[in-house]
């Protein structure tokens, strides 16, 4: 591929989308309310494992306000696939394994126990260009393995 502008501007756009799915991610890990809805779309829709359906940053972050302030989450994230479908929208799909604890249980120099039940899932999202930024328009999360 030859670094011509086009080419230099699409993968700026990827980069910064692919740091808006991390971002995203870490304000769930972290409880971090105000940095998840910076990430959101005025009309986004998020599609839970479960089939929960939310609409709007507000149902989102609210529904993340109630979870228990006790369970820890992290969500790893890798195979980060885009696909353009308009200038202003792009299609990605990513693998997220996801490990939970209790902030409860003792910390130790190697971390705390994790849950005996891990997932591996799949994040399929829409991301809008609009106002000069990405936001993620919609995300459809399931699991696809446990353990």
């Amino acid at each position: 591929m030859r670094d011509t502008p086009d080419a230099m501007t699409g993968a700026a756009h990827e980069q910064a989308i692919h740091a808006q799915i991390v971002r995203l991610s870490w304000a769930i890990d972290h409880g971090d309310l105000e940095v998840l809805a910076s990430c959101l779309h005025a009309d986004v829709t998020f599609v839970r494992p479960d089939g929960q359906t939310l609409q709007g940053p507000l149902a989102v972050c609210g529904a993340y306000a109630q979870r228990d302030p006790d369970r820890i989450t992290r969500h790893l994230l890798s195979n980060v696939h885009l696909t353009w479908s308009s200038p202003d929208r792009v299609q990605a799909h990513s693998a997220v394994l996801l490990w939970t604890g209790r902030l409860s249980d003792a910390k130790t120099a190697a971390g705390r126990p994790a849950d005996a039940a891990q997932k591996l899932g799949e994040h399929r999202d829409v991301w809008a260009w609009t106002a000069e930024r990405w936001w993620l328009l919609r995300r459809q999360s399931e699991f696809v393995f446990f353990r």
